[in-house]
């Protein structure tokens, strides 16, 4: 019972800590946006990704690289081309 409930409070912090570095100065990489890691199971829509995409490359070489800003322009265009298509597919 006692190993039970410490697995949870570990597996808690766990999922808790990962998050408090988004609130402390802004200058935190977005794994998930980035390359799918860290994703917590929450949903956007493509409007919602796009404004985090842009927010993302607007923070610069001082939080990502080149080659990441690259990633996240190249993700950015994939999502603003497919919103596209949708609105002139309706």
């Amino acid at each position: 019972m006692k190993r039970t409930i410490l697995l949870m409070v570990v597996a808690a912090l766990s999922f808790a800590v990962p998050m408090t570095g988004f609130a402390a100065d802004g200058k935190v990489k977005d794994a998930c946006l980035l390359n799918s890691d860290n994703c917590p199971n929450r949903s956007m829509s493509i409007v919602e990704i796009i404004s985090k995409l842009k927010t993302e490359i607007a923070k610069g070489s001082s939080v990502y690289t080149p080659e990441e800003l690259n990633t996240l322009d190249g993700k950015l265009s994939e999502y603003q081309l497919f919103l596209e298509r949708m609105q002139n597919n309706s």
